[in-house]
């Protein structure tokens, strides 16, 4: 199993929504585990039920623990559609 650690950047966060994204603005949502709430603009991949995240920046995964994230679908007509939680740990540097 893979580990992933806080700060850590070159990594992509995928979520599979399994409903057509193409035409959606569509947010990465995010519950760190502290309890706060925030949302990263999200791209479409080329499977249009799947959109991502590039985490580039150390500053994203800014905390040890359990983290939720699901998407969140806007479309041109404005109805919403909100994917599944997906979780994942993230460690401390030195931790296992």
């Amino acid at each position: 199993m893979a580990q992933y650690f806080v700060a850590q950047t070159n990594l992509r966060l995928t979520l599979e929504t399994y409903s057509t994204l193409t035409g959606a603005t569509v947010l990465i949502k995010y519950k760190k585990p502290s309890g706060a709430l925030g949302s990263w603009s999200a791209e479409l991949s080329t499977n249009v039920t799947q959109c991502y995240f590039d985490l580039t920046s150390s500053t994203y995964i800014d905390e040890a623990g359990k983290w939720y994230f699901w998407a969140h679908a806007t479309y041109g007509d404005g109805t919403v559609g909100k994917g599944s939680v997906a979780t994942q740990y993230f460690l401390k540097e030195g931790d296992v």
